[in-house]
């Protein structure tokens, strides 16, 4: 069962055959959107992973060098094994986070204080307007 219709995100597996002896590494790829909303309606939207998945899929090559923060990445089977063969996404993914500074309290209450003057000022005036 996949979004919207259950709570959890859907993982896939894709198994290739080798003729190696086997994998090395696994690829992932974070999904995002399929082309269509994520409510019941499920109306077409822009965002859409598929096309960008099936690239690639077809060019894997490329995507060794890619890192865990981005969409998508390889991770080695040697470390999914030690996970316990654990494939959430979320296990491997790499999330940067950016801080973010706020002003001080003090400084936002006087910018709230100000807008409430102007929201005042912009009232009565309108007042006046309608004559009231």
């Amino acid at each position: 069962v996949f979004k919207p219709y259950a709570g959890v995100s859907t993982g896939i597996l894709v198994f290739t055959k080798t003729g190696a002896g086997g994998t090395d590494n696994v690829w992932f790829y974070d999904m995002k959107a399929d082309g269509y909303s994520l409510d019941d309606k499920r109306q077409p939207i822009d965002s859409n992973d598929i096309p960008d998945i099936i690239k690639r899929f077809h060019n894997l090559d490329a995507e060794k060098d890619r890192k865990r923060t981005e969409q998508s990445f390889f991770v080695p089977k040697s470390e999914i094994v030690a996970n316990n063969y654990d494939l959430s996404i979320n296990k491997y993914k790499e999330v940067v986070y950016e801080k973010v500074e706020y002003p001080a309290p003090a400084v936002l209450i006087s910018e709230i204080e100000e807008l409430q003057k102007e929201i005042s000022s912009d009232l009565s005036e309108l007042k006046k307007m309608l004559g009231k």
